[in-house]
C-alpha cells in the first residue's frame, strides 16, 4: 500500500522533471506536456481523487519550476498555484465524468490526452491572463498534439509499470 504510494510519487517527480527537461523539445516552446498524462492516467485508473490530488501536487511542481518574474514595481511575482489549479480541475472532472466511458484503446486514449491537454492549457493561459499578463508564446494546439501523440504509448508503459489492468477502471 504505502509502496504504492511512493512510486506513485517517484512517477510525478520523473514527470516533473521531464517537463523541465528539453530532451522532447521540438522547435520553439514545443515540448510535451508529461504531468497532464500522468494525471489523467491515473485520473482515468484510479478515480477523481487521485485525479485531484496528482493534479494539485503535479502542478505546483510546475508552478515552481516557473520561477518568479520581475515586475513594472521591481518586486518579484511568483505564479505558484495556476498548473495546480487547472491540473486538479482536470484530474477531478476525468475521474469523475471520463471514468465510466473510458476504454483502453489507442482511439480513445488519443482523444482524451488532445482535448484533454488542450482544456488544460486554456485554463492556465485563462489563468496567466486574468492574474498576470498575456503570454503569446503559450502554446495550445503543438502541446496537445503532441501530448496525443505520446501518450498512448506512455499510457503503455504507465499501465506495466505501475501494473494496473483496464480491468481495474471501473472496480
Amino acid at each position: 500500500m504505502i509502496l504504492d504510494k511512493v512510486f506513485i510519487i517517484i512517477g510525478l517527480l520523473l514527470a516533473h522533471f521531464l517537463n523541465g527537461s528539453n530532451v522532447f523539445e521540438l522547435g520553439n516552446a514545443i515540448r510535451p506536456d508529461f504531468m497532464v498524462i500522468f494525471v489523467v492516467f491515473f485520473a482515468l485508473r484510479k478515480g477523481p481523487m487521485y485525479g485531484l490530488w496528482l493534479g494539485f501536487f503535479g502542478g505546483l511542481l510546475t508552478d515552481t519550476a516557473l520561477g518568479g518574474e520581475i515586475g513594472g514595481d521591481n518586486l518579484v511575482y511568483y505564479k505558484i498555484g495556476l498548473h495546480s489549479f487547472s491540473y486538479a480541475i482536470v484530474g477531478y472532472i476525468v475521474g469523475k465524468g471520463l471514468r465510466s466511458s473510458y476504454t483502453e484503446n489507442y482511439i480513445s486514449i488519443t482523444i482524451y490526452i488532445l482535448g484533454l491537454t488542450f482544456v488544460s492549457r486554456l485554463i492556465t493561459y485563462l489563468l496567466f491572463l486574468m492574474f498576470f499578463h498575456s503570454n503569446h508564446s503559450y502554446s495550445f494546439l503543438y502541446v496537445s498534439l503532441y501530448n496525443a501523440f505520446l501518450g498512448p504509448a506512455l499510457f503503455f508503459l504507465f499501465s506495466w509499470a505501475y501494473r494496473l489492468d483496464g480491468d481495474e477502471v471501473r472496480q
